[in-house]
């Protein structure tokens, strides 16, 4: 019996050591193909989301120099940067770090309304992003992509669409995946985050919990009719500091139209 309950307590020490010390800094940089058109031309995305970030730590720098080595033509950032403590410098060390040809482009996340950011829109200024909160962007020939506002704790406007063109291959941008269902009629291609994967997954089982907002779309890949929505496990945590079966993630889209 004491080695049962020897080999229990070594067990439990393990897996919080693992959940809190390795897991959540244990970065994957996940690789996708997707196609929305026909026109023999691609680039390459890259999705970023739940940075949670307080400055430019081991995580942030493996983020970092994943983006450096695979260049990506675009960088996308979902939302949440903000976490409770984070202050303005943190958040400019790391935001000017990310880099891209074709742009670096924001929404705002539940988070940046939680945890309001005071110079939100200086640092994304200074750090040479774009703020796509309700706009939208013609990213290269008829490639258009929308951002909107956050479902959860933001009023997103479904009449950001409206200055699209008909004709164009669109990709929309939000925070909480739960909005796919609002827009999907609108959008070819579509990229969130919010859920984290759950944080904390169970072998057979899934994720213990995911937040409001989140709906049916925990992790990876979705499709409705035409439209193709990926959701990232993000990059930081929330409200616990702890990663388990679920690696933060940046994930990288090579997507054909």
């Amino acid at each position: 019996m004491k080695k049962i309950k020897f080999s229990i307590l070594l067990i439990s020490v393990f897996l919080t050591i693992y959940c809190f010390c390795l897991e959540p800094y244990h970065l994957e940089s996940s690789f996708h193909a997707v196609s929305i058109g026909a026109s023999g031309k691609s680039l390459l995305l890259a999705h970023v989301t739940d940075l949670h970030t307080h400055g430019l730590g081991v995580l942030e720098q493996k983020l970092i120099d994943s983006l450096r080595s695979q260049k990506p033509d675009v960088i996308i950032i979902t939302g949440d940067i903000a976490t409770p403590g984070g202050i303005a410098k943190g958040y400019q060390e790391v935001l000017s770090e990310i880099k891209a040809p074709l742009g670096v482009y924001f929404v705002q996340g539940n988070w940046e309304y939680w945890e309001p950011v005071k110079e939100l829109r200086q640092i994304l200024k200074k750090s040479g992003i774009v703020d796509l909160t309700n706009k939208h962007h013609q990213i290269k020939g008829n490639l258009w992509l929308v951002g909107l506002d956050d479902e959860f704790a933001g009023s997103p406007q479904v009449s950001t669409y409206e200055g699209v063109p008909a004709e164009a291959k669109v990709i929309s941008i939000f925070h909480s995946p739960v909005l796919f269902n609002s827009i999907k009629s609108k959008t070819d291609l579509a990229f969130a985050g919010h859920s984290h994967g759950g944080q904390i997954r169970i072998p057979f089982i899934g994720p213990l919990w995911t937040p409001e907002g989140t709906d049916k779309y925990e992790s990876g890949w979705f499709e409705e009719g035409h439209a193709k929505m990926y959701v990232s496990r993000g990059i930081g945590t929330s409200i616990l500091p702890i990663r388990f079966n679920c690696r933060p993630e940046v994930a990288f889209i090579k997507i054909s139209y």
